[in-house]
């Protein structure tokens, strides 16, 4: 046994006054009586129990003297071994299976109070801290021996909506071959369901739960077939020993209604998926729900948006307009891309001088604008060259095919990215902004060598108009936890919000969005508006535990210290004296 602060042993000596005070003698005044007879029976009595009463007064110092021992060797923190216990580097899981209940107790719950334990066995100069990890690792209490704190730092910790990330644990890697095992012990509490990670040599795992049957959403999508008609993706898993038939049903996630109800069959600890043609289906937030119960409530759920179409106004300023409205029609037919006006629009596509919109695709540049300056003779035909090789404007044509006829000799504007150019450097294909407006300009003339009935003519006004107004990826109808997501458009985000069952949450108005919790996710532009629904989407979360050979057994102190069970004797004999010195008060 060794001791964290042998110097308390000095208080022993106070010991010394204490017996004094109880060795001490009083000699009795005398008082003169009427009667000594009288009294000889009381002395009679006394004399026959004094050896009594010198016992019991003995063996009150005793218990006094056992208490005050007692509390000094709470005070020196004595504990078992040679002292040298190493400090604890304690990371609790947090990922959304630690949210399952097994035996009406989360594991969440169960890894804290395990971690608790640890840190109230905490001896003399031993140190912990506290961390979480789910997508990466937060610290939440440095080492420290201050068992108020830490203890503080584990009621804090709450399991997330987010997956374990496999590589969460890989800078432990570089902490645990720079660490002394002698000195730092790293343990991560988990429930061992996420996906299979190599866990850093060092760390030691300790299993909390993870034994109950569980079967979770691990991919959802609701798209449209064509208006009002949609098709819903469901991907299962299933962690149950036993194969079963389960239910799921796609309400609204505002008023709860019902819009279909199907069932999947699910093989014994195995995945299934299915296709559902929906039919009178209205766009907006949709919740996709597994019925019954299980382990984990959280991966029950997957939110899903269905958003109307969004098509971008636009207006035709043009020489030759037949051939822009073609195009304009044929992508409001295929995808509702465009919605052709003939006042203000978003975009317009142009042959000259643009108008005065936010942005313009042009062709055949000339006369004054800010997208170009100081246009001059025609250029020879002839292949471009390609100045910005990745460019998404070029990623779905061949360059070499177009020889831009018609091209002027012409100098873009500060800031402009060329994507292809004359071989004298002048700018053929290039994209610019000013004056808070934007432009991709074409330095060809369309009309020359057919190029309206080129494949490459839609496919350039396509591709120039989903670049212009932000729309270059397509939006999802939902996003598995920890994903981060742009909102579509270039306008300002002036709307977003999180709805969870009746609660209704305002979020930071930015871009790209964090999906980090279960639930509908909606965002609003000027002119735009977007739901996004956000779920766990994790076989290793949802589906049976990771397989392999078990974690060794972790051995380590538990409970309370010997300094608190000496204090708690020092408090029953100091107790058992106060019995013993009324008894020789009443005496």
């Amino acid at each position: 046994m060794t001791f964290g602060f042998p110097a308390f042993f000095w208080a022993t000596l106070a010991l010394l006054p204490l017996a004094a005070v109880y060795f001490i003698k009083t000699r009795p005044r005398r008082q003169p009586v009427n009667a000594f007879f009288l009294w000889q029976q009381v002395f009679q009595q006394k004399a026959s129990n004094s050896l009594f009463q010198r016992l019991r007064n003995l063996l009150s110092l005793l218990l006094v003297a056992l208490a005050f021992l007692a509390a000094v060797f709470a005070l020196t923190r004595p504990r078992v071994g040679d002292g040298s216990a190493p400090d604890l580097l304690i990371v609790v899981d947090r990922s959304a299976s630690m949210n399952g209940i097994d035996d009406g107790k989360s594991r969440i719950a169960r890894a804290k109070e395990l971690a608790g334990s640890w840190i109230t066995a905490l001896g003399g100069s031993q140190r912990a801290a506290v961390a979480t990890v789910s997508n990466r690792i937060d610290y939440r209490a440095n080492l420290t021996n201050h068992a108020k704190l830490l203890r503080d730092a584990l009621d804090g910790i709450e399991a997330s909506d987010l997956a374990l990330d496999p590589h969460a644990l890989d800078e432990l890697a570089l902490l645990s071959s720079t660490n002394d095992t002698a000195k730092t012990r790293i343990l991560f509490l988990t429930d061992n369901h996420s996906a299979s990670m190599t866990i850093p040599a060092g760390v030691e795992v300790v299993t909390v739960g993870g034994k109950s049957g569980n079967a979770g959403i691990t991919a959802a999508d609701l798209h449209w077939d064509a208006p009002s008609r949609a098709t819903l993706y469901a991907s299962l898993v299933s962690d149950f020993p036993e194969a079963r038939e389960v239910e799921l049903e796609l309400v609204s996630a505002e008023n709860g209604k019902l819009a279909h109800l199907f069932s999947m069959n699910l093989p014994a600890r195995g995945e299934a998926s299915d296709s559902i043609p929906l039919q009178g289906i209205e766009p907006g937030a949709w919740l996709l729900r597994l019925r019954g119960s299980d382990a984990l409530a959280t991966d029950d759920i997957a939110p899903l948006g269905l958003n109307a179409p969004q098509p971008i106004p636009v207006q035709v300023a043009a020489k030759n307009p037949f051939f822009f409205q073609q195009c304009i029609a044929a992508f409001s037919r295929a995808d509702s891309l465009f919605e052709p006006i003939d006042d203000f629009a978003r975009l317009s596509l142009a042959e000259g001088p643009p108008p005065e919109t936010e942005t313009t695709i042009v062709f055949s540049p000339s006369g004054e604008s800010p997208f170009w300056k100081d246009v001059g003779a025609e250029l020879t035909p002839g292949a471009p060259e390609v100045t910005s090789k990745d460019h998404a404007l070029i990623a779905r044509i061949d360059p070499a095919l177009l020889s831009f006829d018609g091209a002027k000799k012409l100098t873009a504007p500060a800031g402009s990215v060329v994507v292809l150019a004359h071989a004298d450097g002048t700018p053929l294909l290039y994209t610019c902004s000013a004056n808070g407006r934007r432009a991709v300009v074409l330095n060809f003339d369309p009309s020359r060598e057919d190029f309206f009935l080129s494949p490459w003519f839609p496919v350039l006004i396509h591709d120039a108009a989903v670049l212009l107004t932000g729309r270059e990826n397509s939006f999802p109808s939902t996003a598995a936890t920890g994903s981060t997501i742009e909102i579509p458009g270039t306008e300002a985000v002036t709307a977003a919000t999180l709805r969870q069952g009746e609660k209704v949450s305002t979020l930071p108005l930015q871009t790209p969005v964090s999906i980090d919790r279960v639930g509908n996710y909606g965002f609003s532009r000027n002119s735009t508006n977007w739901q996004l629904g956000g779920a766990v989407f994790s076989s290793g979360e949802s589906g049976p535990a990771v397989a392999g050979t078990a974690p060794p057994e972790v051995k380590l102190a538990s409970g309370w210290p010997l300094a608190a069970w000496f204090l708690l004797a020092a408090l029953i004999a100091l107790f058992a004296e106060e019995l013993l010195y009324h008894r020789r008060k009443v005496g």
